[in-house]
């Protein structure tokens, strides 16, 4: 390239007194060269493009998975929650209806009185 047209006045003086055919042939020199050289620079643009964008789906994929750990990870947390708060509940219900059954045992009267109460209460509101 160093004779071409982009090459210098030196280049350009001897263009201009060299026959037409001559100065055709190097400009046709000049555009495949030229043509070699943009189909170079997109190429390495091409990979660079590609190895980015190969970059992020890597980056993508990883920020993923880390978000479907984290997310299995306090699914578990809650399922553990959960299933203590159960047992705690179950407990409870059965210490509750130890009471409730001693408490029935020991006033029976009693019991029925407040039942009968808690019925007409019941019956009053439903009326209304």
């Amino acid at each position: 390239m160093a004779t071409g047209l982009f090459s210098g006045s030196t280049a350009k003086k001897r263009l201009v007194d060299a026959p037409i055919e001559d100065q055709i042939s190097e400009i046709r020199d000049e555009i495949a060269t030229l043509a070699k050289l943009l189909s170079q620079r997109s190429a390495e643009a091409s990979k660079d493009v590609r190895a980015r964008a190969t970059e992020a789906s890597r980056d993508v994929r990883a920020r993923a998975y880390d978000a479907r750990d984290h997310a299995e990870a306090g699914l578990h947390d809650l399922i553990e929650n959960g299933e203590a708060l159960f047992a705690e509940l179950r407990s409870r219900y059965a210490v509750t209806e130890k009471q409730v059954r001693h408490t029935v045992r020991e006033h029976p009267v009693a019991t029925l009185g407040a039942a009968a109460a808690l019925g007409l209460l019941i019956a009053a509101l439903i009326r209304r």
